[in-house]
């Protein structure tokens, strides 16, 4: 008697459907991923800001819409950009090793409340509407010049001059979509593409298990790449041009960003996977909608009319680090801008960062090589805008640049206060270089100089191994001490993995910021700091006093 012998398996079949699954997605992935517009949408950027006039040199000065000030800001003649001293005591200064923690119950070194240090804080102002009387969000209170809230669209509208010497992208922010995840979407879609193959060569060579498994990885590639793509694209109507990290000529030109009516202190808002959050959306994330270029004419004229609506006459100029693009730049400049508060003009100045981890030596070039832009820059502030107070604060890398550039200026300068305060945050240079050649061109320039140091900073540590020597953004045995320089030990503000970023996201960072160059106070009278000694040198502690920080509002 004849046996039935089972019916064969199914196998090739039951592979092809899982085949044809995996291929659907990688079609559509390259339908949808390579488009300039999503579906439905037609995005065409208006006449007076195509990069064919700028081209042809006939730019209109007025083509870039800006917010109009408010009117009722007038110039302020005869401001004393020093407030009086206040009559404090001497501090008392307490020993301690720069590498022991110190105790947190230390004692501020004088007594002054924090009213006697900076404007109080009147209360929320109000804004009405047709239901009624609405609260100005806290951190709207006091905006940059030239600045513009609407209390119906949710967010603040904030102009951000800029100047950089990357290369023109060739993408225009009209058709921007995946600038910003360029990377990842290519890393994505290779490993997508090479798993793929292998599944299906281990299915010609009947290895099912290796197959299925290959198939599955694909397929969870496919779908990050998917959500690559998602995030890349902002729905948000965008005009002007793009930068890439390649170098360039000095450009001029100014941002438009907009900052949420929920925006806290200390983030720039953006799109999260894990809030299920794949495009921007102004009324929750810090979005660059314009940047338009102008001629230096136009630029420096734009930028004069602009200090002529502040009270002061100040300028605070943000120079980025290692691993940024001009966006990040520009969103960073404005976050700073809100959160101090700064109620002069924010400029960014953005170098070819290739905004990449793994671009630290091309970085460590483009900041050498954009040292004589940057001199060029700073030159024209002093010179151009009539700027009474400008601020420079550096952060890492970009410190390399805005130390030597200041090197260039006092040999031509010397003795010339230009400056008013400087900041280097977390400073990438050599300490020891620091200490002998670049320290005092910029005490000579600067009225004050304030060096922020971490033991925390990962990133200055990784540095140090790379380069063989400390760097000057390293407390600990290595603390830079320099006459006419204020060093400030920061460690233990940032929790973060890196702890590299604290000069923008700590608020009790923003708030010695505040006092630094809004209030204009030395280390001495500033209420966070500790003062120490180090053998006979000083050095201070920022030292976290409250639960929550009030910044204070300058109405």
């Amino acid at each position: 008697m004849l046996t039935p012998t089972k019916p064969a398996r199914a196998f090739l079949p039951s592979r092809f459907g899982i085949l044809a699954v995996l291929f659907l997605p990688a079609l559509l992935l390259l339908t949808v991923g390579c488009s300039s517009e999503p579906p439905g949408e037609a995005s065409v950027a208006p006449d007076e800001v195509r990069q064919g006039d700028h081209a042809m040199g006939g730019r209109d000065a007025n083509a870039v819409v800006m917010a109009a000030p408010d009117a009722n800001l007038a110039s302020a003649e005869g401001v004393d950009p020093e407030p009086p001293a206040a009559e404090v005591a001497a501090p008392d200064f307490v020993e301690a090793a720069p590498t022991a923690a110190p105790a947190m119950t230390m004692e501020s070194p004088n007594s002054m409340a924090v009213e006697q240090l900076a404007p109080s804080r009147a209360p929320a102002s109000t804004m009405g509407d047709a239901f009624g009387e609405v609260r100005l969000p806290p951190h709207l209170e006091d905006l940059p010049a030239g600045a513009s809230h609407d209390p119906e669209s949710g967010f603040a509208t904030l102009q951000v001059f800029y100047a950089t010497d990357r290369a023109q992208g060739s993408t225009s922010l009209a058709d921007y979509r995946m600038t910003g995840d360029r990377n990842l979407f290519l890393v994505a879609s290779m490993v997508f593409f090479v798993l793929l193959g292998f599944s299906l060569f281990q299915l010609i060579r009947r290895n099912g298990r290796i197959a299925t498994l290959s198939m599955i990885l694909a397929g969870m590639t496919g779908c990050l790449t998917g959500l690559v793509v998602l995030m890349g694209r902002a729905n948000i109507e965008k005009h002007g041009v793009t930068y890439t990290g390649q170098r360039g000529t000095l450009q001029h030109g100014v941002c438009e960003v907009t900052v949420p009516d929920t925006h806290r202190r200390g983030e720039v808002e953006r799109p999260s996977l894990l809030r299920l959050e794949f495009a921007e959306d102004q009324e929750k994330h810090v979005v660059l909608t314009q940047a338009i270029e102008l001629i230096p004419e136009d630029f420096h004229r734009r930028l004069g009319e602009c200090i002529d609506q502040t009270t002061d006459r100040e300028l605070l100029l943000f120079i980025h680090g290692y691993n940024v693009d001009f966006q990040s730049a520009v969103r960073r400049t404005a976050q700073i801008a809100v959160d101090l508060p700064f109620d002069g003009v924010p400029i960014c100045y953005s170098w070819p960062s290739q905004g990449t981890l793994l671009g630290y030596s091309v970085d460590e070039n483009n900041v050498q090589w954009t040292t004589s832009h940057l001199r060029q820059f700073l030159m024209d502030l002093v010179q151009k805008t009539g700027a009474r107070s400008i601020n420079v604060v550096a952060h890492s890398m970009g410190n390399r640049a805005m130390t030597a550039a200041m090197q260039q200026i006092q040999l031509s300068h010397p003795g010339e206060k230009l400056f008013d305060r400087v900041v280097m945050a977390a400073p990438d240079v050599d300490a020891d270089y620091f200490r002998r050649d670049l320290a005092g061109p910029l005490t000579d320039l600067a009225n004050q100089v304030t060096l922020y140091a971490s033991s925390d900073d990962q990133a200055l540590i990784a540095s140090k191994q790379v380069h063989g020597y400390p760097r000057a953004g390293e407390s600990g045995d290595h603390l830079v001490i320099v006459p006419g320089v204020e060093t400030v030990d920061v460690s233990g503000i940032d929790l973060s993995l890196l702890g590299h970023s604290y000069y923008g996201d700590s608020e009790f960072m923003l708030r010695e910021l505040y006092d630094v160059v809004q209030s204009r106070l030395p280390a001495w009278q500033r209420e966070s700091l500790v003062g120490r000694r180090l053998g006979e040198k000083v050095y201070w502690k920022l030292v976290e006093r409250n639960a929550s920080v009030v910044l204070p509002s300058r109405r």
